[in-house]
């Protein structure tokens, strides 16, 4: 992970957009890059929403694992680092903070560099294993970098809007903004796929899950709430 954002820039506003909430009022979202004093509002948000409902931490019951809990977190630590996480604020009626309506953990991979992270659990490695399998993009686009992200989630309370399809087209401007050409993810739910599709991300890969055994043929994610997963890019410049 290589920060590309340079230090001591002010957080980056991408977009704002209007959605009529179904009591008709309107709500008014900015989708920026995530301030450092929210970096910490952040994890809570991904750790209350993205590990109850994305389907493989679902499956095997991520959150109620310490270790498992333990490496995603200070993953998105460092993708946080980099400075190009994203997230749609929407103002909060009671005072305070904005609320983080929804949120994707982005960060950039390098051709041939070298990662050094030591996984404690090893369900969270054989799930990096399975889906990181994003790197298809240099070859499809003939880049030597591009933009990734591990973990996208919008709150519950502000599903049905489309946020999910609008934090994902940002990344149009977040790749011609800082010089990166292309953007690859794994993809794990319908919902999230539908999202990637709409944004104009195309399938490079499609697996079951029900491929991925162990070495006595047990699957790992039995029972799990989405058949298959899909790796889906886009050429960004």
């Amino acid at each position: 992970m290589q920060r590309i954002k340079p230090l001591g820039q002010p957080p980056k506003v991408w977009k704002v957009i209007e959605k009529k909430a179904k009591d008709g009022k309107l709500m008014k979202f900015t989708i920026q890059e995530i301030p450092e004093d929210r970096y910490e509002d952040a994890i809570q948000h991904m750790c209350t929403y993205f590990l109850e409902d994305e389907p493989t931490c679902q499956c095997i019951n991520a959150k109620n694992d310490p270790l498992f809990v333990q490496d995603i977190i200070t993953i998105w630590r460092l993708l946080l680092a980099e400075g190009i996480c994203v997230a749609a604020f929407i103002d909060n009626s009671n005072g305070g903070k904005p609320i983080i309506a929804g949120m994707n953990a982005l960060g950039v991979e390098i051709k041939n560099q070298e990662h050094n992270f030591q996984f404690k659990s090893e369900k969270s490695k054989n799930i990096h294993e399975i889906l990181g399998k994003t790197n298809v993009v240099y070859e499809r686009y003939g880049v030597d970098k591009y933009l990734h992200a591990i973990g996208l989630s919008v709150d519950p309370n502000y599903r049905g809007y489309g946020l999910g399809r609008e934090l994902l087209k940002v990344r149009d401007f977040v790749g011609s903004t800082y010089g990166v050409p292309a953007t690859a993810t794994a993809f794990t739910s319908i919902f999230s796929q539908k999202a990637a599709v709409d944004a104009g991300f195309e399938e490079f890969l499609t697996r079951n899950f029900a491929d991925f055994v162990d070495k006595d043929g047990k699957e790992y994610y039995p029972n799990i709430n989405s058949k298959t997963f899909k790796i889906m890019g886009k050429r960004l410049m």
